[in-house]
């Protein structure tokens, strides 16, 4: 195993062209112990789905923890009524990235070696539970971690298109967002470069 690995951590979202209001969030945070990503899409796009992914997006802030399946199965409980939306947590802690979703948010590695997609778990939060299955991925140095809305394009090969290590964890999600985010939905990424 690498020695100790810090992390660059980045984040861009923009609304589908056309609307002010995005619904989609992200958030990220870390604490002396860890790092936590969260990606949000409230269902549609446009006032109502921000107001959605808004909702949850607090929530998760202020009901922060490791635990990601009650973490989602909580929000779930909270979203009840709501019109709905999908969500996918990264916690990074020891060297180690762990991954949970609800719904179409993927998270992917990639390094010199390729792209490996984490699990997730189909369907809507608020609205349609299951019972969310968790990844893990040992981490190295050079690996990229990207979550990310269905509004990103999830089928190039982003290791041989992006020059991930170019840039900033920031202008890389810009740059992400940018070429392979949809003019026909919100698009949203986090990007973790690991050094």
């Amino acid at each position: 195993m690498d020695k100790e690995i810090t992390i660059e951590v980045g984040a861009y979202s923009l609304p589908i062209v056309g609307e002010k209001a995005n619904g989609d969030c992200v958030f990220h945070h870390t604490t002396p112990d860890f790092t936590f990503l969260c990606v949000i899409d409230g269902i549609g796009h446009g006032y109502r789905a921000s107001v959605i992914s808004k909702k949850l997006c607090e929530y998760i802030k202020t009901h922060l923890q490791r635990d990601i399946q009650s973490l989602i199965a909580n929000a779930h409980e909270y979203m009840l009524g709501e019109e709905g939306a999908v969500i996918g947590i990264g916690i990074i802690e020891n060297q180690e990235l762990t991954y949970g979703s609800l719904g179409n948010i993927s998270c992917r590695v990639i390094n010199e070696e390729g792209n490996s997609t984490l699990l997730t778990t189909d369907g809507l939060l608020g609205v349609r539970k299951r019972t969310i299955k968790i990844d893990k991925k040992t981490l190295s140095k050079g690996d990229l971690i990207l979550i990310h809305s269905d509004g990103v394009n999830g089928s190039l090969s982003y290791q041989e298109n992006i020059n991930y290590h170019l840039f900033s964890s920031e202008i890389l999600s810009k740059k992400i967002i940018k070429q392979w985010g949809s003019l026909y939905d919100d698009a949203s990424v986090i990007c973790v470069k690991v050094k």
